[in-house]
């Protein structure tokens, strides 16, 4: 047990924390409550000080993480408790974790053609473009993702209730048949492992709490991811600071 590594958070520090374990020969679960792993490394422009592209830096480390047979991703994920003590070899020990996991919608057949999110009549704000492009009900939340199916927004999605409107064009689109509305909204999953990282990142302070400095007031006044998603090229202006 003591050979098994819990990796809380999927951004750049979970993912350099579970290669060098895995390679290490221990068994490493990740746990990531978003769709993929990258965390806000992923939406970056350049890395200070060599101002070398991010995402070139992690998408190898992302596929890695993905192809590594020393490690479990679990990504729409959470952990809801945890139990134990630290494992040692000589006094044994370690923690019971339980895990609660959303579902995809969507299976591991998918081959990421992206025919479903074309014909999904559904438009939503991108979250990884922060709110300034557009994703669909069904969708991969940037090009390298990892794990890399589509997703269904099932709180989006017109084939569920209360706004139950009858659609399936994405799996009549489908032709592997990877779109699966009848699993289940989640499911729990339980890991003994013994020792835990935590590697969660962060989150962006809403900038409308300071007022003073007018952000949602006026269009010119943006956060730095904001900024750095407008001058990134995979960004929802192509890399043109438009406003």
């Amino acid at each position: 047990m003591s050979d098994s590594v819990l990796v809380i958070g999927g951004g750049i520090a979970g993912i350099q924390a579970a290669l060098d374990l895995a390679e290490a020969g221990a068994r490493v679960v990740m746990v990531e409550r978003e769709a993929t792993i990258g965390g806000v490394m992923a939406v970056l422009d350049k890395n200070f000080p060599t101002l070398d592209c991010s995402i070139c830096i992690e998408a190898p480390k992302m596929s890695e993480v993905g192809l590594h047979p020393n490690i479990e991703i679990l990504s729409l994920a959470e952990v809801v408790a945890l139990e134990g003590t630290p494992a040692y070899a000589a006094r044994g020990g370690g923690f019971q974790v339980k895990i609660r996991q959303q579902s995809r919608y969507v299976s591991d057949a998918c081959t990421r053609c992206g025919e479903c999110s074309t014909v999904c009549p559904v438009i939503k704000p991108n979250e990884y473009d922060s709110g300034m492009a557009s994703r669909k009900a069904i969708y991969t939340p940037i090009p390298q993702s990892v794990p890399g199916a589509y997703r269904i927004d099932i709180d989006s999605c017109l084939n569920e209730p209360p706004n139950y409107l009858p659609c399936h064009h994405c799996s009549q689109v489908c032709l592997p048949k990877a779109i699966d509305f009848s699993m289940p909204p989640s499911r729990e999953i339980l890991r003994k492992v013994g020792s835990v990282i935590l590697a969660t990142g962060y989150s962006m302070l809403d900038p409308r709490r300071m007022g003073g400095f007018g952000y949602g007031k006026h269009p010119d006044i943006l956060t730095a991811l904001e900024f750095e998603r407008l001058v990134n090229s995979a960004g929802p202006t192509g890399g043109e600071i438009i406003r």
